[in-house]
């Protein structure tokens, strides 16, 4: 069994090692046992390690995963982790994000699992996916004990059904990208949402302590879905429609140089702080890298949601050229001025 806020280790990367490192002994010490982490999430693995170092292992839940496609890959991986980690074993080792699965072979990425589990190596196999067909042929394969699936209050129905047809088969779901890929900067809504159904385990991204805190305190006292809370959503959709970004990244690199995940959501980031805190000239700069898009199409091929990306950049680029000069002709002016524009942006949601 593990806690109902689980904690995922990506953004664990941008925090010193001691920083890390409390951050997540203080979420132990608020009760989560569930910590989600990867071979290629940078050092996230190797600050896991560290934080955990000296606690009780039969307490913690550690989830990890491989993106390989070989057995000697596999394995090299899941050692490495296990050194990272320092522990002898991974509760939780996941097929990361694979393109096929075709690959029960003698010599595969399955096989190398099965190998590692009866080694005691790992306890379960896991899947991640970002493809709803793909990640339901994994669901029906009968291979697995989990599947972590991109799911937030943007999900269709088709990936809301998903998870019951896990719930019927007693695969545990694991929902991630919660907050869309950070497009939703406030966890209240995501947890309230998510809460309603039992059966779904969400790994939030959490990088400062007080994230942490909203999402003990949510899990402390839920809050009830409400139809408001409907609403917001619908709103949500509306200003979104059916090409979001998000964020996952593989569609990186760019051989432009583009900050892709970023680039594709830049107005959106701006809409949601119109204090002028992303018109600064680091953002200039990487929005004028979208004028260098030679239309490869490799963002493209790679998205799991075939987004068109160049078409999406060039339409992020123009939005996000026309709210700097709003804000700009409108800045000192009056605090007014400054409330008419927030208006505005919302009204375009």
């Amino acid at each position: 069994m593990v806690s109902r806020v689980g904690f995922g280790c990506i953004p664990i990367q941008r925090r010193s090692r001691e920083d890390a490192a409390a951050l997540l002994r203080r979420a132990v010490d608020s009760g989560v046992n569930f910590f989600d982490t990867a071979h290629v999430y940078g050092d996230s693995e190797a600050k896991l390690g560290l934080a955990f170092s000296g606690l009780p292992r039969g307490e913690l839940i550690l989830a990890s995963k491989a993106m390989a496609d070989t057995r000697e890959k596999t394995m090299s991986q899941l050692e490495e982790s296990l050194r990272r980690l320092r522990t002898d074993y991974i509760d939780l080792y996941q097929w990361h994000n694979p393109a096929g699965l075709d690959d029960f072979r003698e010599g595969g990425v399955y096989r190398a699992m099965l190998e590692a589990k009866k080694a005691g190596k790992i306890r379960f196999i896991g899947i991640t996916n970002h493809h709803l067909a793909r990640a339901g042929r994994a669901v029906e394969s009968g291979a697995f004990d989990t599947l972590q699936f991109p799911l937030s209050v943007l999900s269709s129905r088709e990936e809301i059904g998903l998870t019951f047809r896990c719930r019927e088969l007693d695969l545990g779901f694991i929902a991630m990208k919660a907050m869309c890929g950070g497009m939703i900067p406030d966890g209240r809504l995501p947890f309230a949402f998510l809460n309603q159904y039992p059966h779904i385990v969400p790994v939030w991204g959490i990088e400062r302590e007080e994230e942490l805190a909203q999402f003990i305190e949510l899990a402390g006292r839920p809050e009830p879905f409400t139809p408001a809370m409907r609403e917001e959503i619908e709103k949500l959709r509306l200003e979104l429609g059916d090409e979001y970004c998000r964020g996952c990244g593989y569609c990186l690199p760019c051989p432009a140089g583009i900050e892709l995940p970023l680039m594709m959501r830049i107005a959106y980031f701006v809409k949601r702080n119109v204090e002028g805190s992303q018109f600064n000239e680091d953002r200039l700069r990487q929005v004028a890298k979208i004028d260098d898009c030679v239309n490869c199409r490799g963002c493209v091929e790679h998205c799991p949601y075939h987004l068109e990306a160049p078409r999406i950049l060039r339409k992020q680029r123009d939005e996000f050229n026309r709210l700097r000069r709003e804000f700009h002709a409108l800045k000192g002016r009056s605090i007014n001025n400054l409330y008419m524009f927030r208006q505005g942006t919302e009204s375009r949601q």
